[in-house]
């Protein structure tokens, strides 16, 4: 199938473009010059002549730091974005993340193949990130997609990395929603380049992404493998692109934490998976928890925690389906989670056996967890239409 060819970059953008591929300048070094010439296309146009001292910058380096901007280089490199279809995004265009700001270490331009909402790039995103453990059991990544799935029925877009374990579980579980009829789909954050998706073995996971009206962005140069450090800040740039982030089976060094680290530091909430105390492989979230992170109990805590989960109404848009409750549990949940101990004592069951039921009710799909030992029943779902 033949890849439409997005429009040209306009003059600006093409100069955040070469001044973002100059060796040694940076996101922070590129803005300080901008803010001093008045435009990247002034900053470009500079080049071979006196330059003024910036923040981490001499005038002598400065000067030397233009004159690796090569403007030739940027135009191939919007060559080969076209022949893949993707299109660039540069800071100071309308569909540059609102918040996002070179000086501040973001990248000042961006790849993007497929979809790129407005939710995202709005101050507050209506996005979930779902990260967490490359090597996580069987039991997180189960979760993991159940928390994209039940994101993507209720309108939010579900981003993370396209790694092995929680993010390709929390893609799968979002591509599934899509594909059933969701509203929103997933974004995957690349270190690479959009037209290389890593590691290799997502790159039909990639393909799926887009299949389904989702989408890939990344920094890197179109054609590009990781640079080193690459993953780290990728992660971050995974935080700025979501309104809550929900990590998962977190190691002590697990590059989810820099993704929770970043999403703190933004003002956004961070919610994990509660995990066994001996469970090394979870020792990164037990330590977030342990700092103040909101529990991750139920799928739709996910979604819950967006700032904008208001707008949302009451219904959560789904299949046409919906399990019921058998007796007496079709009579005594409700929309608020009630204590385990209070349905016991009103279904006239042990706790033991009441917890039993209750827990085969969340398997089952009529129950839901809610709070520390509560459940409430399954919220009703729609059509959509």
């Amino acid at each position: 199938m033949a890849v439409s060819a997005p429009d040209r970059p306009d003059a600006e953008a093409l100069a955040w473009l070469a001044l973002a591929r100059a060796p040694g300048l940076g996101p922070v070094r590129a803005a300080a010059l901008v803010d001093v010439f008045g435009s990247a296309s002034a900053a470009v146009a500079a080049r071979g002549r006196a330059a003024p001292s910036v923040p981490g910058l001499s005038a002598d380096r400065a000067r030397a730091a233009l004159a690796t901007v090569d403007v030739a280089g940027a135009d191939v490199e919007v060559a080969r974005g076209a022949r893949v279809g993707a299109r660039l995004v540069a800071f100071g265009g309308g569909d540059y993340p609102a918040l996002w700001h070179p000086s501040d270490g973001w990248p000042p331009v961006l790849w993007v193949r497929g979809a790129w909402p407005a939710a995202l790039r709005a101050p507050s995103p209506h996005a979930l990130a779902v990260v967490g453990a490359r090597r996580a059991s069987g039991e997180a990544c189960a979760f993991a997609a159940s928390v994209a799935e039940r994101a993507a029925w209720a309108g939010a877009w579900v981003v993370s990395g396209l790694a092995f374990g929680v993010d390709a579980a929390a893609h799968a579980g979002a591509i599934d929603a899509a594909r059933g009829g969701a509203p929103a789909a997933t974004i995957a954050v690349l270190a690479s380049g959009v037209d290389r998706p890593t590691p290799a073995a997502h790159r039909d996971l990639a393909r799926s992404v887009l299949d389904v009206g989702g989408g890939l962005v990344a920094a890197a140069a179109i054609g590009a493998a990781p640079p080193p450090g690459g993953f780290p800040v990728r992660n971050r740039w995974i935080a700025g692109l979501s309104g809550a982030v929900a990590v998962l089976e977190a190691g002590a060094t697990s590059g989810a934490l820099h993704t929770a680290s970043a999403a703190l530091e933004l003002g956004r909430e961070v919610l994990v998976a509660p995990a066994r105390p001996w469970d090394a492989h979870a020792a990164g979230s037990l330590a977030l928890l342990g700092d103040g992170a909101q529990p991750l109990i139920d799928p739709d805590d996910g979604w819950r925690a967006l700032p904008t989960a208001g707008t949302l109404g009451a219904l959560i848009r789904g299949p046409l389906h919906h399990v019921p409750a058998p007796a007496p549990w079709d009579a005594l949940l409700g929309d608020a989670p009630l204590d385990v101990a209070d349905l016991a004592a009103a279904s006239g069951l042990a706790i033991g056996a009441a917890l039993a039921a209750l827990e085969a009710g969340v398997i089952a799909g009529w129950a839901r967890r809610g709070g520390a030992s509560g459940y409430r029943r399954t919220a009703a779902r729609v059509a959509n239409g």
